[in-house]
């Protein structure tokens, strides 16, 4: 490891980096003074997501490059080791260069990168107060800021091997149900451990082909497919479905079906209700809960890309079942009380959670 304020510093190159609420920032050279300004707000914001000890947001925001390279569970993991350590407070930002910048984990180089300098305050080890001067870069991903986890190759593999989980083969490879329920128990117990959320693991029942349920939400027989049922917390999936599509070199929708089912389990530990009037903040429509369902889905598929359990074709796999499966009927209103999305929707909210995090469906952990 580093010494303390060595290690604050590079810790600080990971978290100091992107996200916010931004307008769209350009590379003409008369618009500088406007990504400055820009860069310097997303810096800030990600300054207070840091204080908060919003880590998965702030994982959320990061470049997709940085996507692809480390885990959630890595990153969030190396935010928290550190905080725990150091106690931060306040920071500033005292200039920001608009520039070509090389990441070093890569040694890929953005053109007109926005290199923001700031301060920020701290206690030591020892229990002294000091202050970190450091650089955060950021650059432009269709119109908003993202960042860099990390400055070093050698770093980011660090925190993998202490922090995050290990990848053992492909998702879809051998018993698929028991791979993707474990690996799905694992990332949300992870996910939600840096919230006041206590998670609980749901259950899952697999109905065997010629074979029914009981369920808290009525009888679960052949042709359900899947389904989650609030009233006893319990994933009902069909053991014919799943196992037909795996045999058809689709296993990985066969996962997006077991994954958008668990989000629903989430939603509900997070106090979501599915209403046909909403008039509370937790109250949605029935589209706008599948819709995040199918994100959140997404979400979980960049996790397990990025720890390298996905194969080439997966995530075609899901959105082609979803085109062709899983789209409601032209003639269903957005506002049924079951709508779920057209094959559009639905498709565009899966894609949304695998390029963006749970940042893309609207939710912050």
């Amino acid at each position: 490891m580093w010494e303390p304020l060595r290690r604050f510093s590079m810790i600080a190159l990971i978290l100091i980096t992107s996200l916010g609420w931004l307008a769209t920032p350009t590379v003409q050279a008369q618009d500088t003074e406007a990504n400055r300004r820009e860069a310097s707000a997303t810096a800030d914001e990600i300054l207070q997501l840091a204080v908060g000890r919003r880590f998965n947001a702030m994982y959320d925001r990061i470049h997709p490059d940085a996507h692809a390279v480390i885990p959630r569970a890595a990153a969030v993991g190396a935010f928290t080791a550190i905080y725990d350590q150091y106690r931060v407070s306040d920071s500033k930002v005292t200039g920001v260069d608009i520039k070509d910048w090389t990441w070093g984990v890569t040694g890929k180089t953005y053109q007109n990168a926005a290199v923001v300098h700031f301060e920020q305050n701290y206690v030591d080890a020892s229990g002294n107060n000091a202050t970190l001067k450091d650089d955060m870069p950021l650059v432009d991903v269709d119109g908003e800021w993202r960042w860099f986890f990390g400055s070093d190759e050698a770093f980011v593999q660090q925190m993998i091997q202490q922090h995050g989980q290990a990848a053992e083969k492909p998702i879809v490879e051998g018993d698929l149900i028991s791979n993707v329920v474990n690996d799905l128990d694992a990332f949300y117990r992870d996910v939600l451990s840096y919230t006041g959320v206590k998670y609980e693991s749901p259950g899952v029942v697999v109905v065997s082909p010629g074979t029914a349920a009981n369920t808290a939400c009525g009888p679960a027989s052949s042709g359900f497919w899947a389904f989650y049922c609030p009233g006893d917390m319990t994933l009902y999936l069909e053991e014919a479905l799943l196992t037909q599509l795996q045999g058809q070199d689709q296993g990985f929708a066969a996962a997006f079906v077991i994954a958008h089912e668990w989000a629903h389990h989430i939603q509900t530990e997070l106090g979501f209700e599915r209403t046909e009037q909403p008039t509370q903040w937790n109250q949605v429509h029935s589209i706008e809960l599948e819709l995040m369902a199918d994100c959140m889905a997404g979400a979980w598929a960049l996790d397990v890309d990025t720890r390298g359990m996905l194969q080439p074709g997966d995530v075609d796999a899901a959105v082609n079942f979803t085109v062709e499966k899983l789209g409601d009927p032209s003639y269903v209103s957005e506002y049924d009380p079951q709508a779920h999305g057209s094959n559009d929707q639905r498709v565009q909210s899966f894609l949304n959670g695998y390029e963006q995090g749970f940042s893309g469906c609207n939710v912050v952990m």
